[in-house]
C-alpha cells in the first residue's frame, strides 16, 4: 500500500482523537502543531493531555465512551485506543462516511498516515515509509533537521511576503524563478535574512540583468 504525499490545510479543522494515552497525546500534538481544533474522547485521559489542554483553547477533552454521533462533521479522525475492535469499528464508520481516518499501529485500517516531519514556521519537510518502517522515517527526520533550520523558516516567511510583488515585477516564469533563486542564494550566503529594504534593492538590481 502506497500513500500519495499531500499537504492539507488543518487550520481550525474539526478533528477527533479517540483515546487518551501516550500515542493519542503524540497525535494530538501533531494536529495542534498544524492549527487544528482537536476533540479528544477517552474513558481515561493522560496527565500529559490534561496539561496540554491548559495551554491551548484548541483542545477539548471529554472523559466518556465514544459513540457514532461523535463522528459528525469531522475533518479527520484518529483511533488511538487499546481496544482493537473499537478501533476497527471507528475505521469502518469513517470509511463509510468518507472521513479520513488513522488507526494507530494498523496501517490496513488507515486512509491516511502521519509522516515524520520537520517544521520551521510554515516550512515543512516530511517523510513516509507507507507504514513499513517508522524507525527509518525517524532517522530521515533527524537528518533533515540538519538542513531545515530555523533560518530557512524565516527565509520562507520573507519569500512569502514578497511572492506577489515579485510575480508582478517579473511576469515571465523564467525571470521570476531566477529572481527567487538569487534572493535565496543571497540569504544563504550572508548572515541573516535580508530586510525588506535590502530585498527592494536586490530586486532592482536583478531586474536590470534579466
Amino acid at each position: 500500500m502506497a500513500y500519495f504525499p499531500m499537504f492539507v490545510d488543518l487550520t481550525d479543522a474539526n478533528c477527533l482523537v479517540v483515546g487518551g494515552g501516550r500515542i493519542a497525546f503524540q497525535k494530538v500534538k501533531v494536529l495542534l502543531d498544524f492549527g487544528a481544533r482537536v476533540h479528544v474522547i477517552a474513558k481515561e485521559v493522560s496527565l500529559d493531555l490534561a496539561a496540554l489542554s491548559e495551554e491551548t483553547d484548541h483542545l477539548l477533552l471529554e472523559q466518556r465512551e465514544f459513540t457514532p454521533l461523535d463522528l459528525q462533521e469531522r475533518k479527520l479522525v484518529v483511533a488511538a485506543t487499546k481496544d482493537e475492535e473499537l478501533n476497527a469499528q471507528i475505521s469502518m464508520m469513517c470509511s463509510e462516511g468518507g472521513i479520513p481516518v488513522n488507526v494507530v499501529d494498523d496501517k490496513e485500517k488507515c486512509s491516511f498516515i502521519f509522516p515524520s516531519y520537520v517544521k520551521e514556521q510554515n516550512l515543512v519537510g516530511a517523510f513516509s515509509s507507507s507504514g513499513n518502517s517508522p524507525a527509518l522515517t525517524q532517522y530521515l527526520r533527524n537528518k533533515e533537521r540538519e538542513v531545515l533550520t530555523p533560518r530557512l523558516g524565516e527565509l520562507n516567511e520573507m519569500l512569502g511576503r514578497w511572492r506577489q510583488p515579485i510575480m508582478e515585477l517579473f511576469p515571465l516564469e523564467e525571470s521570476r524563478k531566477s529572481a527567487f533563486e538569487q534572493l535565496i542564494d543571497y540569504a544563504l550566503c550572508y548572515d541573516g535574512i535580508p530586510t525588506d529594504e535590502k530585498v527592494e534593492e536586490l530586486l532592482g538590481a536583478i531586474s536590470m540583468t534579466l
